[in-house]
């Protein structure tokens, strides 16, 4: 039913990220879910009256996103395990976790509800971060592109392309095995920084997360603020 390339590289992209986690990150990998049915997603698809890109469609098949289960230990834990990770600056604290289908549903639904998206009923909610401050990354199942919403997003809907338009490829053909949306060159370039050591586990206060910090060049950068040096 898949293209066998296709299915070989998003194989491939889950298991460089599985193997990076089960030996840096073995608390955020005991989150990961199994992955759905094909009538799991034919049901998602009814529900929010999209159909997922080729590419996304099958890295849901390998694995449901990320869940953390209730309970004042975990819970206090919770906002730091998630797998595309963040930063925090001053008393900004984001970090970001891969949606479940489920909460894709119920997120999507909520934001669907704002005005300023009225014109994107193709919108789906795919990642959010888990901290008080909000952060949400959507995916076009139209085009392909994952965007990630900035601070104008409650008032305008404002949002930024994660990938190059250019690199986005035929996504809702089931007979091209070359195509690739977002989603997966957003996970493949994630799983090659943390592979390379671009980005690394930052603790702080006894508790470990994905900081998405550049720690290698040529993206590392030094700057001054408020008197404190940043790198």
């Amino acid at each position: 039913m898949y293209p066998w390339l296709l299915v070989i590289r998003v194989k491939r992209c889950w298991g460089r990220l599985n193997n990076w986690l089960d030996i840096n990150f073995p608390e955020a990998k005991a989150t990961l879910r199994t992955g759905v049915s094909e009538a799991d997603i034919q049901e998602f698809e009814r529900i929010l009256k999209v159909k997922l890109p080729l590419p996304t469609r099958i890295l849901y098949r390998f694995c449901d996103g990320q869940e953390f289960t209730s309970g004042p230990l975990v819970s206090a834990q919770g906002s730091s395990l998630g797998l595309i990770g963040g930063y925090s600056f001053y008393d900004h604290l984001i970090n970001v976790y891969l949606l479940p289908l489920n909460e894709v549903i119920s997120n999507t639904k909520v934001i669907l509800r704002h005005p300023s998206f009225s014109s994107r009923s193709k919108y789906i909610v795919v990642a959010a971060s888990s901290t008080h401050v909000k952060k949400f990354f959507f995916l076009n199942c139209t085009t392909g592109q994952l965007h990630v919403g900035t601070e104008n997003l409650p008032i305008n809907g404002g949002m930024l392309p994660c990938v190059p338009n250019a690199l986005i490829n035929s996504v809702l053909d089931f007979n091209d095995d070359q195509q690739q949306d977002a989603m997966l060159l957003w996970l493949e370039e994630h799983g090659r920084r943390l592979e390379n050591g671009v980005i690394k586990l930052h603790e702080e206060g006894g508790i470990r997360s994905i900081s998405l910090f550049p720690e290698e060049p040529p993206l590392c950068s030094t700057a001054v603020t408020n008197g404190v040096k940043v790198c």
